[in-house]
Order: structure tokens, then sequence, then C-alpha cells
């Protein structure tokens, strides 16, 4: 009888180990490492958010937030606005506390980029456009210092392209002043539209397109240099000239790609941060090890280190889409500038929640770009 006991006790306590170590593996696998180290990495530097977004409306296990775009108020700065798309339905704009002011239900929008000063019927308004993968289209929206967003486009400006629209950047020429749309395809095609004024309205017509043979999406555009940047997922960064008769032959940014070690596959968002004179950095979020690869914008953008975000008051950052950043001093939070990130799995604690956007202040960033 006691040998049974002792039987009996043996299988009780095995089950009871067997219980607590599959309630540890449940809770370590609730929320994504650091991202996978490859052989070489050496990212040590670290930053983190002070501020995140309100979570988009979509369900909590959705790839929703993307692509976010910082319109800055000359007049308040303290009350520039954030602006994000969801690609599961629209546009959403937030204060600089992170706190929602407005969401449209636009359609799947899924890059965005703005410029000021469009000139228009005798006005002049600030415009952000995105792409709009609902309608195969170019979506054009007025932005106003309250946060509100007024359809502008005078028609829907349907893409051409084979495959559905994916990445988007804006431009505008220091040559001519003019306005133009970049929009690109998972299959990586790209399109240049210019934009004119359509009497109270905004209209464009297609200017170039070529394509780079390849998945692409994260773009921006450099006003000040003339210089288009453009991310092949698996394949590095790539430039080429604006301008629309700028062709099709683009230059590699080395160390942009994998044989970098310290860059994993996808390269999503690129942004720039504008020092003057043409000086400054890019940054390229490298989604495969949630870190952010930073090169000078000058010459040949060199790569000068990476760095994460990590945790702090609120949760880090993982598996980025899009990115945005301003030099613009915003108030006593942010008085050097701010990044703007997309999170790809957004936490409070352990409970994991929609996605959203998160604030990092430039301090902290400049600080470990200073220290590479």
């Amino acid at each position: 009888m006691k040998f049974r006991m002792k039987i009996k006790e043996a299988i009780f306590f095995i089950a009871l180990i067997e219980l607590v170590i599959l309630i540890m593996v449940l809770f370590s696998c609730g929320r994504p490492s650091e991202g996978s180290r490859k052989a070489g990495e050496h990212i040590t530097s670290l930053v983190s958010a002070s501020v995140e977004t309100f979570p988009v409306p979509q369900k909590k296990n959705e790839d929703s937030a993307d692509d976010p775009a910082i319109w800055v108020n000359s007049k308040y700065p303290e009350k520039s606005i954030i602006i994000g798309t969801d690609k599961k339905g629209g546009m959403a704009t937030y204060n600089l506390n992170g706190e929602e002011l407005h969401y449209y239900f636009t359609g799947n929008m899924n890059n965005c980029d703005l410029r000021y000063g469009f000139k228009i019927n005798g006005d002049t308004v600030d415009i952000i456009a995105a792409s709009n993968r609902s309608h195969h289209s170019v979506s054009l929206f007025r932005i106003h210092a309250n946060g509100m967003l007024d359809t502008l486009h005078s028609r829907v400006i349907y893409s051409k392209m084979v495959d559905e629209v994916y990445g988007l950047a804006m431009y505008k020429s220091k040559k001519t002043g003019k306005f133009y749309v970049f929009v690109n395809s998972k299959a990586g095609e790209v399109e240049q539209w210019e934009l004119f004024d359509d009497h109270k309205r905004v209209d464009a017509k297609l200017v170039r397109s070529f394509s780079l043979g390849a998945q692409t999406e994260g773009m921006i555009a450099d006003d000040k240099t003339g210089i288009l940047y453009i991310g092949k997922e698996e394949a590095g960064i790539w430039k080429y000239d604006a301008e629309p008769e700028g062709g099709s032959e683009g230059t590699f940014v080395e160390n942009s790609s994998e044989k970098n070690t310290n860059i994993k596959y996808d390269i999503e968002g690129l942004a720039i941060f504008d020092s003057g004179n043409g000086n400054g950095y890019l940054l390229a979020s490298s989604q495969g090890n949630y870190s952010f690869a930073v090169f000078e914008r000058q010459a040949n953008n060199k790569y000068l280190g990476s760095f994460r975000i990590t945790d702090g008051s609120i949760d880090g950052v993982e598996e980025t889409d899009g990115i945005e950043i301003t030099s613009a001093p915003l108030g006593p939070h942010f008085p050097k500038g701010i990044l703007v990130v997309q999170d790809g799995f957004n936490y409070d604690g352990r409970k994991k929640k929609s996605q959203n956007f998160k604030l990092v202040s430039w301090e902290m960033v400049e600080q470990v770009i200073h220290d590479f």
C-alpha cells in the first residue's frame, strides 16, 4: 500500500513539474524576444520611447498599424500632430501625448507622407498623401491644425501598376517647386505622379515609371538633395534621382543589406533627419532583428551603427514597419525633434494590445549616434 502511495506521489510531482515548465514556456513565448541574433551582430545601443499612441481599432492579433507622418505646427510646436495609417481600415491623427484626435475610415491605407505649402486656388495648404489599397489608388488630404483631414483629390487617382499599391513618398522639387507622389508595389514597380491645382482640388498626372524587380515598400525623398531612397525588402537600400527625368538607374547604399551583420531583413521604413546644410542621417528599420540602422545623409551614406528601442516607461518596439523623423523642436518634451515608429507587438505588461506608434525623443537617439 505504501509503495503504491509513493508511486502516486511521484506521478503527481512529475505532472506538477511538467505543468510548471509548460506555464514558464507559455509565458516566455507571450512576447517576442529581442530578435534572433546573427553571427557577428553587435547592437548594444538602446533607447526607449516616452509616449505611445492610442492603439488602432483592429484586433490585437492583426497586422494593422503601418506608417506614421509628423505634421509640425509652426506656430505652436507642442500642438504638432502625428498621423498614422491603418492598413485594415483608415487613418488616425494623434497629439503628442498619444491621444487620438480623429479616426477616418478611408480604406486600407498603407504608407503616408506629407508636404507643406501647396498652392491651390489662391490658398496654401499642407497635403498628406497615402497609398490606398482598397482602391489601388493614391489618396490626398488637407491637414488642419486641429488634427482634422479633408479629402483633397478631385478624382480617384488610380495606379497603373499591375500589383497593388504599397509604399509611398512625397517630394517637392528644389529645381521647379513642383510637388510629386511616388508610389510602389510589392512587385517592385514604381510610379511618380505630379500634383497640380484643379480648382479647389488637387489632381495628378503620371510622369515616370520604372521597376526594381523585387519587393519594395519603404521610400523617402530628400527635397534638399533631390534623392529618392527605396528599400528592397530583401536586398537593401537603393537611391535614385527624384526628378521625373531621372531615369531608372539606381545606386546601392553600401552596408544596407544583410552583408552588414547588424541588419536582418526585411528593410522596411525609411526616414531622414535634417540637421541643416545637407547634413543629417538616413534611418532604416531592420525588421528582422527589431533594430534601426543609421547612415549618413550626405555623400555615399556611410553606415554608422544600429540601435534598438527597448522597454522603458512603456513597452519596447518589435518588427517595425514605417518610421518618420522631424528635427523641428516640438516643445519641452521633444526639444530636438522626434522619432515616431510603428510597433508590431504592442504590450501592456504581458497583455497584448492592438498595434500602435511609439514616440522617441531625438535627444536619446542623438546620444546613441554620438557613441557609435
